[in-house]
């Protein structure tokens, strides 16, 4: 019976990730988010074709997307005799699946930063921290999104060594491998030298 409170959360998580605020929010401004620019939903794609404040928005929609839920599961999970920190990484895992490969939108999504980011703020707080300061030194030094993002995740898998036990680490390194795999495209834009930057 405990894994199927596992399996409930993943499925659940799953269709809570595939809900695409980029999407919504660049169709009511006009934009099919997925024939433009990086083809991604993300905040970052939404900010190049629809602009600031709708980036924004959806980072924000984004970061809500990974903390409100894991952050729930983490103070009022269902039953006593499951860990809730394993609840919410299971949560977190789905949301950031169903982010990336959507059923609403024909398994077509963003890279699923921000609600990583959302999520390890609950769960992960002091990796959070040292990751965000990474991404904004990252960013502001090559102005490029990607490379930031790349190195947030992978300095949260790193310090998970120094402040968290061996599931934590196991669950970092399952999103270090996400966030690779999501930018495996962006990747081999930095080796041909043509990532986009923002300027």
């Amino acid at each position: 019976m405990v894994y199927h409170w596992y399996i409930a959360v993943l499925i659940v998580s799953y269709l809570l990730g595939s809900l695409s605020f980029g999407t919504v929010i660049s169709r009511a401004n006009g934009v099919n988010i997925f024939d433009g620019g990086s083809g991604s939903s993300g905040a970052t794609n939404v900010q190049r074709m629809v602009g600031k404040r709708a980036g924004r928005t959806v980072f924000i929609l984004d970061f809500l997307k990974g903390f409100a839920p894991t952050l729930l599961l983490l103070k009022f999970y269902p039953m006593g005799n499951i860990p809730s920190e394993r609840l919410a990484m299971t949560c977190l895992l789905g949301i950031l699946v169903g982010h990336s490969l959507s059923i609403f939108h024909h398994f077509r999504g963003g890279k699923g930063i921000a609600s990583m980011m959302g999520g390890l703020l609950s769960i992960m707080p002091s990796s959070f921290a040292i990751g965000i300061l990474v991404w904004l030194v990252i960013f502001h030094a090559t102005r490029i999104v990607s490379v930031a993002s790349l190195c947030f995740s992978t300095s949260v898998m790193l310090t998970a060594y120094l402040f968290y036990a061996p599931e934590y680490i196991i669950f970092a390194l399952l999103l270090n491998l996400i966030v690779f795999w999501r930018h495996r495209e962006n990747i081999a834009r930095l080796i041909n030298g043509t990532e986009h930057r923002f300027m």
